[in-house]
């Protein structure tokens, strides 16, 4: 055993990295389903594709060989601008619960040096569903132009029946469902079944509908590793034998993420995401996931600030059910 305090960064002992975080990941409820390693790749190339030099700053702490607390995050340099995140996404702290004075004062070490990195904009977060705020956070809020930026995540509970699930989705929504599940062939990919070439043709379909390449093909490749890996599935939807709709869905740690989908532009008049979204629920309680996240959103009725395809968005996930879950993102500016 080494004695004393260590700081042991994903970039220099990967497998080592994600063994302590496993560790300390079982400490808490739900950190957010971005925070696996063949999710975070995905984001990295993204980023390098986009243009970005990334230098990764992700490390555990520990003490006498144990962890008790953990960052995830990088610098994203383009030009003259540099941001600490995960590129679209906030860095993430963890702790353990009670850690000691001295394992705070590491933390803030830590973290003080990394201020001093010239750097226009931080975004740090901790565990979703779960109020305690980690020491880093705790220390960067403190901070002279840091504040607390407040979000909400919409939650369905997948530990209901089925047909309790099904009374929880608005009305209108029902006869839309019907529509897809009795017009369209819908088919659900995962490990068992995955093909390239759905994602092949799920990628076409998402290129020709934003009529540009939006993201490179390693990032294809990455989400259908992700499905052979079983932290995914995708759906896709036929009318008359051609490819209309397609979704991805995340689902590692037992709680399913709605990601990324491509619809017909010409058939917006129809209902083609509905039923996907509702064999997606069906399916993650299927494979024994816990809650559906059908992502980030707000409360609509009282964000008077929120664009109308903002409010149309929300409006939509909100006819699946579920309840609003309140998270948080700790922001410092410093162009401010």
């Amino acid at each position: 055993m080494n004695s004393g305090y260590k700081i042991i960064y994903k970039r220099n002992d990967y497998k080592n990295f994600w063994k302590l975080f496993e560790f300390l990941k079982l400490q808490q409820p739900n950190i957010g389903y971005i925070y696996h390693p063949a999710i975070l790749d995905y984001y990295f190339i993204r980023a390098v594709d986009s243009g970005y030099e990334v230098e990764d700053f992700s490390c555990i702490f520990t003490y006498n060989d144990v962890p008790y607390s953990s960052f995830l995050g990088a610098k994203f340099s383009k030009g003259l601008q540099s941001e600490l995140n995960l590129f679209e996404l906030p860095c993430l702290a963890i702790d353990l619960n009670n850690i000691s004075l001295s394992q705070k004062k590491q933390i803030k070490s830590f973290f003080r040096d990394l201020l001093k990195l010239p750097l226009d904009k931080i975004q740090v977060k901790g565990p979703d569903l779960y109020s305690k705020i980690p020491i880093l956070c705790e220390f960067l809020l403190s901070q002279t132009n840091s504040r607390l930026n407040p979000s909400t995540t919409r939650i369905i509970d997948l530990s209901q029946s089925k047909d309790d699930l099904k009374r929880a989705i608005r009305k209108s929504y029902h006869s839309l469902i019907n529509w897809g599940l009795n017009s369209m062939e819908i088919e659900i990919h995962d490990k068992s079944n995955i093909k390239w070439n759905i994602i092949e043709e799920f990628r076409d379909l998402h290129i020709k509908e934003a009529r540009k390449e939006t993201r490179s093909i390693d990032t294809w490749k990455k989400q259908f590793e992700a499905i052979s890996l079983d932290l995914a599935f995708c759906i896709t939807a036929r009318l008359d034998q051609e490819l209309v709709s397609a979704a991805y869905f995340l689902c590692p740690d037992k709680i399913c993420y709605y990601g990324s989908s491509a619809s017909r532009r010409d058939l917006f008049d129809k209902p083609l995401s509905h039923a996907i979204i509702w064999k997606a629920i069906l399916e993650s309680k299927r494979r024994g996931d816990h809650l559906f996240n059908i992502g980030s959103t707000y409360e609509y009725k009282f964000n008077k600030l929120a664009t109308n395809k903002e409010k149309n968005i929300a409006y939509f996930k909100e006819g699946f059910g579920g309840n609003l879950v309140l998270n948080y993102i700790i922001e410092k500016n410093t162009q401010i």
